[in-house]
C-alpha cells in the first residue's frame, strides 16, 4: 500500500494511561503497540496529558487533547475541543477501547467510528450507582446506533451488547483477546524462588489474579479455601493478586477472620513481567468471577502451565473449553471439592495442565490485532 493510501486512524490511547496492564487497559496497550508498527496504517495517539509511557515512542504521532481544568466534566470538553480542532482535518477511523463515550461522541472527526465494548456487563451485572457508568450506559444505549462498529470479546459479550445496549448484529464484530503468546510454563522451582524473593510468599500456593470488587466474587473463594482447609486435604497458602476497588473491606475481613489468616495474602500489584512467575509458580489457579466479557487470567494461567479452575457462567466456559474445570462460582462447596479433587489428583491435574497449554495457543495478540486491522480496512472501502 502507497503512503498516499494509508489509513489514518486515532487510537484514543488514554485508555492505557497511568492504569495497570490488566483488562481494558492491557486489551488496549497490546493492540495498540502492535497497530503503529503497521506501515498500512497512519496512527494517531490521543490522550489527556502527556506522558512518559514507552508506547508513546513507539513511532506514531501524539495529540494530546486541550486541557481543561473544571470541577466536573473537564474530559468531555476537552474531548469537544479536541473534535472541534480537528473537524476539517477528519481521520478515516477513529476507536475507543472502552464503551465509555461521552455525550456527543458521534461529532468525532472522523469518517467511521469504532469503540470495543467488551460486553454488556456494566448494565447486564447490577452494581452500586456511579453517576459516571449511569451516563455512559445512558449514552450507548440511547445512541448506539452511531457506532459503525462495535467490538465484542467472545460470542457472549455480542449477546449481552445486543441485549443491553440495542447495537445491531450486523455492526458487531466478534475478536478473541490474546494473552496465549505472552507466557510460558516456567520451571516451577525458578519460579517459586522469584516469588520469594521478590514477595515474600513461600509455596505452596493456590493463585486468583482479580481486581478486588463483587463481580470478582473473591469472597466466594476465600471461603472455598477455608472449607477445602478444613477438611485436611490442602496446606497450600492462598495468593489474590488485585487492586483493591470497591468494598474489598469485607473480603479482607474475611480473611482476617478464618482460621487461616496467616496463609491468605493480598497483592496489590504485580508488574507484568513477574505474573508469569505468579502463574507458574502456583499449584491451581481459581477464578471464580460472575461476569466476563473475556477472561484473559485464564488463559494466560493455562499458557503458564498452571491448571484452572473457572466459572461456568457469563463468557468463561468459552474461553476456557474442556481444558479447565467449571464450577457454579456461588457454589462455595462445589469450588471447595474441586480445588481438593486437582490437588489431590496428579494425573487429573496433569490431563488439566495438558489441555490448558493446548488451549491457550489459540488466543495471541496478533490474532486479535490482525482481525482489527482486517475490520479497518474493510470499513475503509465504503
Amino acid at each position: 500500500m502507497t503512503e498516499e493510501k494509508k489509513i489514518k486512524i486515532a487510537l484514543m490511547s488514554y485508555a492505557v494511561d497511568g492504569r495497570p496492564s490488566s483488562g481494558s487497559a492491557l486489551y488496549a496497550r497490546q493492540l495498540i503497540s502492535r497497530l503503529v508498527l503497521d506501515s498500512c496504517l497512519e496512527c494517531y495517539l490521543i490522550h489527556y496529558e502527556t506522558s512518559d509511557d514507552p508506547i508513546y515512542k513507539m513511532g506514531a504521532k501524539e495529540i494530546v487533547m486541550p486541557k481543561v481544568k473544571l470541577p466536573y466534566g473537564s474530559h468531555f470538553i476537552s474531548q469537544l475541543l479536541f473534535f472541534w480542532q480537528h473537524r476539517k482535518q477528519k481521520f478515516d477511523i477513529i476507536h475507543w477501547f472502552q464503551p465509555r463515550l461521552y455525550p456527543f461522541f458521534w461529532l468525532a472527526p472522523a469518517r467511521k467510528i469504532v469503540v470495543t465494548m467488551h460486553g454488556g456487563g456494566m448494565i447486564a451485572f447490577k452494581q452500586k450507582f456511579i453517576f459516571s457508568n449511569f451516563m455512559f450506559n445512558f449514552i450507548l444505549s440511547n445512541f448506539g446506533f452511531k457506532v459503525d462498529i462495535a467490538f465484542a470479546d467472545t460470542d457472549f459479550g455480542k449477546r449481552e451488547i445486543i441485549d443491553n445496549y440495542k447495537i445491531d448484529n450486523t455492526r458487531l464484530k466478534v475478536v478473541h483477546m490474546g494473552g496465549g503468546e505472552l507466557f510460558k510454563a516456567i520451571n516451577k522451582e525458578e519460579a517459586r524462588n522469584l516469588i520469594v524473593s521478590k514477595y515474600n510468599i513461600k509455596a505452596p500456593f493456590i493463585l486468583d489474579i482479580s481486581r478486588l470488587q463483587p463481580h470478582k466474587n473473591i469472597d466466594s473463594l476465600i471461603r472455598a479455601y477455608i472449607l477445602v482447609r478444613n477438611s485436611g486435604g490442602v496446606n497450600q497458602k492462598l495468593v489474590i493478586v488485585g487492586t483493591p476497588v470497591q468494598d474489598y473491606k469485607k473480603t479482607y475481613e474475611i480473611a482476617r477472620e478464618s482460621l487461616y489468616k496467616d496463609d491468605i495474602f493480598f497483592v496489590n500489584f504485580v508488574p507484568q513481567e513477574d505474573l508469569n512467575a505468579f502463574y507458574s509458580a502456583a499449584d491451581l489457579f481459581v477464578f471464580p468471577s460472575l461476569n466476563e466479557g473475556f477472561g484473559v487470567p485464564v488463559v494466560e494461567a493455562m499458557a503458564s502451565g498452571t491448571p484452572v479452575i473457572t466459572s461456568n457462567t457469563t463468557a468463561l466456559p468459552e474461553v476456557a473449553g474442556d481444558a479447565a474445570v467449571l464450577v457454579d462460582p456461588l457454589n462455595i462447596k462445589q469450588i471447595a471439592y474441586e480445588m481438593n479433587r486437582i490437588l489431590s489428583d496428579n494425573n487429573f491435574k496433569k490431563g488439566l495442565i495438558k489441555k490448558g497449554l493446548e488451549r491457550a495457543k489459540q488466543f495471541t495478540w496478533d490474532k486479535t490485532t490482525e482481525y482489527t486491522k482486517k475490520t479497518y480496512f474493510d470499513l475503509t472501502r465504503y
